[in-house]
């Protein structure tokens, strides 16, 4: 189960103490955000398994706590559970991708007409910025127009949308699309600042983003495919 640790903040409530371990909820947390980050940096391919064995290795952390993770991360619908086959990272779909734009950029702009809460302060994206900082800085922005609806189902759909898009976004920043990709960004951190006061504004800067990265999806994708046909252990034996 999805579960937001800003729910008290939102709100207005305090959570009552919960009735669990908290150095055994400590060490899943950690492992939780240790295996997203892992999947986050591109270490493993669309459609590529899982072993909690080989995480734990790598990660240097016990196998329960990395097990416990992976069925957070299916539960979340951000990794792909087989039964008997195990855990495997999302494979990228073109429509998949395309039609969770269609989804986020419903749910952003309705999370606008709710916002109550400040933007958080950015600058806007230097020229140096790598595609990895690009990517994290519009999926930091995007969680922050989520955040600011305070409806836990809005910051959700969010979550896992930047998420699962993550690969994409990464690969557009690093394209001859980069310039777009980056000239749009700027515009949105810019227009942030005026998230309470001028939603219209961030709104306009927001879907024009979102058009960008949206228009970029196929391209990326081909690019993605024939990256991941090179590394292939195939390609590399036979090509």
């Amino acid at each position: 189960m999805w579960f937001c640790t800003n729910a008290d903040q939102c709100r207005r409530t305090e959570i009552a103490n919960l009735a669990i371990d908290a150095k055994k909820h400590a060490k899943a947390a950690a492992a939780y955000a240790a295996v997203r980050q892992l999947l986050y940096s591109k270490a493993h391919m669309p459609g590529q398994h899982l072993s909690d064995k080989e995480l734990a290795s790598k990660l240097n952390i016990g196998r329960t706590p990395v097990r416990e993770a992976l069925i957070r991360l299916a539960a979340e619908a951000k990794i792909v559970s087989l039964p008997q086959r195990g855990y495997f990272t999302r494979p990228l779909v073109e429509w998949v991708l395309l039609d969770s734009y269609v989804v986020a950029r419903a749910t952003l702009t309705l999370a606008l007409t709710r916002t109550r809460t400040h933007p958080l302060d950015l600058t806007a994206p230097s020229g140096g910025s790598s595609p990895m900082e690009l990517a994290i800085r519009a999926e930091e922005i995007f969680a922050d127009i989520a955040l600011g609806a305070c409806n836990c189902e809005v910051c959700q759909i969010i979550d896992k949308f930047c998420f699962c898009s993550h690969p994409l976004r990464m690969e557009i920043a690093a394209s001859e699309l980069s310039p777009a990709f980056r000239t749009s960004l700027a515009r949105l951190t810019e227009a942030m600042p005026q998230l309470c006061n001028n939603t219209s504004a961030v709104e306009s800067a927001l879907t024009n983003h979102l058009d960008v990265e949206e228009r970029a999806v196929s391209h990326a994708m081909q690019t993605m495919s024939r990256k991941l046909l090179a590394n292939s252990p195939f390609a590399r034996q036979y090509l």
